[in-house]
């Protein structure tokens, strides 16, 4: 009897256990299924903001009602983030259609004004022809041509109030495109970069602002998007593979600070390893770690060309293009690189001056669209050399050789930016026909090159990736540079 109970008793406790069990099992998997969904939810409502703003690829003010109806929906059921990023989008998008509409409304009175002032200018002109009695009327005709003036200047305040009222949206607007492309929201990034561009063609009656994203930055970012992918499986597979040059490069295209980060640190002490220390020195300046390259510059302070690894062919563009920018003023555009960390650019100074040697509002344009103000450091009295800052603090650079390596049939290459709608540089080769000689009172390398003025301060490199001249000027299939000897007086002003 006695044994059978506790059988039984065995059994009932065993079930208890398989019951509880069950039970909290069963209970995990419905806490899992109305939980999970607070998490889920709002990421792919968060993916939906590029989805939203679709329609407004056809800027119209019918799809905009529609965009900010969806976005409205959007904010009411997205996450912190969904909200966040959805309210500044309804705003700004409201903003500029609104601003857009009343820039067309101040121009339609300007243009009625326009009319009503050529009415009274046809008055005032019959007003001065003599009557029957040959006299005229001078007070009316003064009185139409004042009211003319009146018509005019009033329409010129609209213009410019329009125009400061416009740039204070466009700016608005753009902080807002700054804030999706640190989202990590390109999609939606751009769609509404490209609103901007085709609204700020259709309003040319106000000044047309300067616009961060452009069309050139708009088409990077949307490879960027569609490539990086596999950008990212390249830079893995070629840094498992011992390509730390490629894989740089493929991390920096991708836009992965980390990853850029990670295979530049490996690639400067291997180049360290190898004795390459000036090529070390550079890519720890690239990587923003000044203090390890000025320790290595200590214990290395006189560089020669052994120091820089050799690069040829797209290896040496790799190194060499994205450290060149475009220097724009209102004299046209020409090219410029970095040549030292912080934001520090060199170009040929001819661009930025105006009359009376005044210096020019300065904008310099990156590899990636991304454009600055720049401020105008110093410009060289007796030769065409200048330096700018931008504020802009890690990137790629380049640094100069020794006047001691130019010698007669030398190899170089030039980079520039000579087309108007792509930042990235152009590759011109050239040979060194005089290592140094005087033109135009300056100490320059004469060139066999024919190349665009737009090349005009663009960097000649050798294959070590120094710069051995600045371009000058060209003129049947010979030209000149700045020899690195005067760039590098120059730069010693500055330090």
């Amino acid at each position: 009897m006695w044994g059978k109970r506790e059988k039984t008793g065995i059994l009932t406790l065993e079930k208890l256990r398989f019951y509880v069990h069950t039970f909290l099992v069963v209970k995990m998997k419905c806490l899992a299924l109305i939980i999970l969904p607070l998490f889920i939810v709002p990421t792919l409502l968060g993916s939906e903001l590029g989805g939203a703003v679709k329609r407004l690829e056809e800027p119209t003010i019918e799809n905009a009602k529609l965009v900010l109806e969806e976005l409205d929906i959007l904010i009411a059921k997205g996450d912190a983030r969904t909200v966040t990023l959805g309210k500044k989008m309804y705003r700004s998008v409201k903003r500029l259609f609104t601003e857009e509409y009343k820039i067309n409304e101040d121009r339609k009175m300007a243009e009625a004004r326009e009319v009503k002032a050529k009415q009274f200018d046809r008055n005032a002109k019959q007003w001065l022809q003599p009557n029957i009695h040959g006299e005229v009327n001078k007070l009316a005709a003064s009185a139409a041509f004042r009211d003319a003036r009146e018509l005019r200047r009033a329409s010129q305040w609209a213009r410019e109030k329009s125009s400061k009222r416009w740039s204070e949206e466009v700016a608005d607007y753009e902080r807002m495109l700054g804030d999706l492309q640190f989202s990590k929201e390109e999609e939606a990034l751009i769609t509404l970069a490209s609103v901007l561009v085709k609204i700020v063609k259709k309003t040319s009656w106000v000044d047309r602002p300067l616009l961060k994203y452009d069309e050139a930055r708009i088409q990077f970012i949307r490879d960027r998007l569609v490539n990086i992918d596999r950008w990212l499986t390249l830079a893995a597979h070629a840094a498992d593979a011992g390509g730390l040059e490629l894989s740089y490069d493929f991390y920096r295209k991708a836009g992965s600070e980390s990853g850029r980060f990670q295979v530049g640190a490996k690639l400067a002490n291997q180049l360290e390893r190898e004795g390459y220390f000036g090529s070390a020195i550079n890519f720890w300046k690239r990587l923003g770690e000044v203090n390890r390259a000025n320790d290595l510059q200590k214990r290395k302070p006189l560089l020669n060309h052994k120091d820089y690894k050799s690069l040829e062919g797209a290896a040496l563009t790799r190194y060499v293009a994205p450290a060149c920018v475009r220097i724009s003023t209102a004299n046209g555009h020409v090219t410029g690189f970095f040549y030292k960390e912080g934001g520090y650019v060199l170009t040929c100074k001819r661009i930025l001056l105006g009359q009376d040697d005044k210096v020019l509002p300065v904008r310099v344009t990156l590899e990636d669209g991304q454009s600055f103000n720049a401020k105008v450091l110093g410009v060289s009295e007796g030769n065409d050399i200048a330096t700018l800052k931008i504020a802009y603090r890690v990137h790629e650079l380049l640094p100069i050789g020794d006047r001691e390596d130019l010698k007669l049939g030398l190899t170089l290459k030039l980079f520039g930016l000579a087309a108007k709608d792509k930042n990235v540089a152009e590759v011109i080769p050239c040979t060194v026909l005089s290592p140094i000689e005087s033109w135009k009172n300056q100490p320059t390398s004469k060139l066999a090159l024919d190349a665009s003025k737009e090349f005009r301060g663009g960097p000649l490199v050798d294959h070590r990736g120094r710069v051995m001249g600045i371009f000058l000027a060209s003129k049947t299939g010979s030209a000149h540079s700045l020899e690195p000897g005067a760039i590098d007086a120059f730069l010693r002003r500055f330090e």
